[in-house]
């Protein structure tokens, strides 16, 4: 009879089983009220509280809509303002205002007042509000620029005040600032004031840049740079009488503001969060970035260009735009930080969206509530019930207590049995017998005990072929006169088929150092075995005379004997160098081509060379190639183990990335390079195991 229906006979015994189906029936019972109580109230507040959102996102949209055709309207004019003032002649008889005037109380305009339109907040938290004059804009100066270049210029911007004054009047708070700012690196904006970065070029902003490229209205969100605040930004470029290019006008609107105005006439105003979001096309690449903007304690940090960095940091925006693309609104239930949420969402000017997200748990309170109390009540019947069932479990228990002594003596011997395997004796085997299925459990503990003595063995001879293996690479950098050189080589298993060396060589009465890199095909045990015949056969063939293809050629010959009837082959890359001589001679045998760093130009190249991987074709006669090579030059050899690591996003690490390291250590120590590297891939790797050996020379001449 098996162990369950024993134990079980025993419970219907103790009369537990008529107990417990009055208790489960009254609780199922409860359980079904509370549960249908809640998916009713649940459903009705969430098809009330998604009208209610889809609803409120039409209306905002729509009226942002309008005013976004009147913020066009108002740029459009502005442009042509400025062409107008450039095909004039200059004022003279005018007194402007730059903007280190603003800067200084002596020198400011007489009107100047802080402005409530215009808040700065500080790194402790308080607000002030920056001075500006309404009566005056102010000019500004590009760094580099020179101001008696750009004087006529500055008379003839000066007659856009009034125009900068009728759109400061018409827009009202909604404005923050209207600019234009010419390619001469002259820029005049409203309302006037100071404080701009020592550095700021208007020129290399991005909404003139893209306002360049695009020829058109584009709008994009930035940071301003005097006060920190985000704001949403269009610009349009504008041109000189003969067509060509003067520069960019813009206006800066305050979306914020009226986002947090919606927030808090939202019913769920303490939880609910809401934001623009777009996309914007960069002229250059065509890549199509998508930006966020809101309330300022969404930004992120001491970013001063809002794009793809929101996206990064929240991904389900971007999730959210690949599903409402070409939609008009709708709502999405969907997480949003790792909160149940839903999302209302409606499309304003062109690709950008008015998006309302607020948390299911507020949402679902009530029907929380209803679940809840429900529950209170069958926790209350369920303590009645359980004084009654007292009696019947202590009576199981003491029957319980008698059997399991019975039961545990055996399983104390498989205990036994265990702690002898963690000490070391796998020839330990159960004898005892019981009758049931706990039979099955000594079998299964006698057929294992084998195998584990068999995997301990196993292991224990891989780890001594790592030690073997080990040995066989170099276990120093070699000194060469003339180049700083070091490599180094680390494996996925305990052995591995990658593969590295330096030879020492004397040609002519001359020192030399031959350097190879090697990959067999797969890794672990096998391959390390072809690993070692290989380099046997190198050392080997290297210390008698003859040129670099015919020590490859040979060293293939005897090698296809070994791998014509496994398929095994070898990627080998070998090259010479003479002390203090500036040339580098190679054989390329499937291998990838070097990388060689010129720090002069700044630019890579490759030691290219034609051959079949080693162990493919007996016949092949491989070619040797050379270069001349410079001070300063650094070449790198390595295994595809290092571009072709992933992450656990499934990204590639990539040989840009190996170049991008090379290019920014050219100044540190071979050692410190390939140092550098390793520990980069590892870092770029994180958690996920690694797939393939790594082998890496780094060379340079100096």
């Amino acid at each position: 009879m098996k162990l369950r229906w024993k134990h079980f006979l025993l419970l219907v015994t103790a009369s537990l089983i008529p107990l417990m189906a009055v208790t489960w029936i009254s609780q199922n019972a409860s359980r079904r009220l509370g549960k249908t109580i809640s998916e009713r109230a649940e459903k009705t507040l969430l098809d009330s509280v998604t009208k209610e959102m889809v609803s409120a996102t039409r209306s905002y949209a729509a009226i942002s809509f309008i005013g976004g055709m009147t913020c066009e309207q108002g740029i459009q004019r502005l442009a042509a303002r400025a062409e107008l003032a450039l095909a004039l002649p200059p004022l003279q008889d005018f007194n402007p205002y730059f903007a280190t005037d603003f800067d200084d109380p002596k020198s400011a305009p007489k009107d100047m007042a802080p402005s409530r339109n215009h808040p700065v907040h500080s790194k402790d938290g308080s607000i002030t509000y920056k001075p500006v004059s309404r009566e005056h804009p102010n000019f500004l100066i590009a760094p580099g620029t020179d101001k008696n270049a750009v004087g006529q210029r500055v008379g003839q911007l000066i007659r856009l005040s009034s125009t900068l004054k009728e759109i400061g009047r018409d827009f009202e708070q909604g404005l923050y600032w209207a600019y234009a700012s010419l390619e001469q690196g002259l820029h005049i904006a409203y309302p006037g004031h100071g404080g701009y970065p020592g550095d700021y070029d208007p020129r290399k902003r991005s909404w003139y840049q893209m306002a360049k490229k695009s020829h058109g209205i584009t709008w994009f969100p930035i940071i301003d740079a005097t006060t920190g605040h985000p704001m949403l930004t269009l610009s349009m470029p504008f041109r000189y009488p003969d067509g060509s290019f003067a520069g960019v006008v813009g206006m800066d609107i305050q979306i914020t503001q009226a986002l947090a105005k919606s927030e808090t006439d939202a019913r769920w105003s303490d939880k609910m969060v809401s934001f623009l979001v777009g996309t914007e096309v960069d002229p250059d690449s065509g890549q199509e970035n998508i930006w966020v903007l809101s309330s300022p304690d969404m930004l992120s940090g001491d970013s001063k260009e809002i794009h793809l960095e929101m996206a990064a940091q929240q991904p389900e925006i971007e999730k959210m735009l690949h599903s409402i693309k070409n939609k008009q609104s709708g709502y999405m239930d969907m997480p949003y930080k790792g909160v149940d949420s839903l999302w209302a969402y409606a499309t304003m000017l062109g690709n950008q969206y008015f998006v309302i997200v607020v948390p299911k748990s507020e949402i679902m309170a009530l029907p929380k509530e209803v679940s809840r109390m429900v529950e209170d009540y069958s926790t209350d019947q369920a303590a009645s019930i359980g004084a009654a069932a007292l009696v019947a479990l202590c009576c199981i228990g003491i029957v319980a207590f008698f059997t399991s002594r019975h039961s545990t003596r055996h399983i104390l011997t498989v205990v036994d049995a265990w702690k002898r395997i963690a000490k070391g004796d796998y020839t330990v085997r159960l004898k005892t017998h019981m009758h049931d299925e706990r039979d099955q459990l000594v079998h299964a503990f006698n057929d294992i005990v084998p195998k584990i003595d068999e995997h301990m063995r196993m292991r224990t001879a891989l780890g001594l072929a790592q030690e073997v293996q080990q040995s066989l690479l170099p276990q120093s950098d070699p000194k060469l006169p003339g180049f700083d050189i070091a490599g180094t080589s680390i494996y996925c298993d305990e052995t591995g088929g990658d593969y590295f060396d330096f030879i020492d060589t004397v040609n002519g009465g001359q020192k030399g150092l031959s350097v190879v890199v090697g990959d067999v095909s797969g890794h672990g045990v096998s391959s390390a075995l072809l690993m070692a015949t290989a380099r046997a056969l190198v050392m080997l063939r290297s210390s008698m005379p003859g040129e670099a293809a015919n020590i490859i050629s040979d060293v293939n010959r005897y090698l296809s004997r070994d791998t014509s009837h496994t398929g095994d082959f070898m990627t080998f890359f070998y090259c010479e160098l003479q002390e203090r001589k500036k040339e580098i001679r190679w054989v390329r045998a499937g291998h990838d081509p070097a990388l060689i760093y010129d720090p002069a130009t700044d630019a890579f190249d490759e030691l290219k060379g034609k051959g079949p991987a080693l162990g493919l074709d007996y016949s092949f006669e491989y070619d040797s190639f050379s270069r001349n090579i410079e001070q300063g030059q650094i070449i790198v050899m390595g295994t595809d183990g290092i571009w072709e690591m992933h992450n656990a996003q499934g990204h590639l690490f990539g040989k840009d990335a190996l170049m991008d390291i090379i290019r920014s250590h050219q100044g540190q120590s071979a050692r410190q390079i390939v140092d550098t590297v390793t520990k980069t891939l590892e870092q770029f790797r994180g958690d996920t195991p690694s797939q393939d050996d790594i082998t890496l020379v780094v060379m340079k001449v100096e």
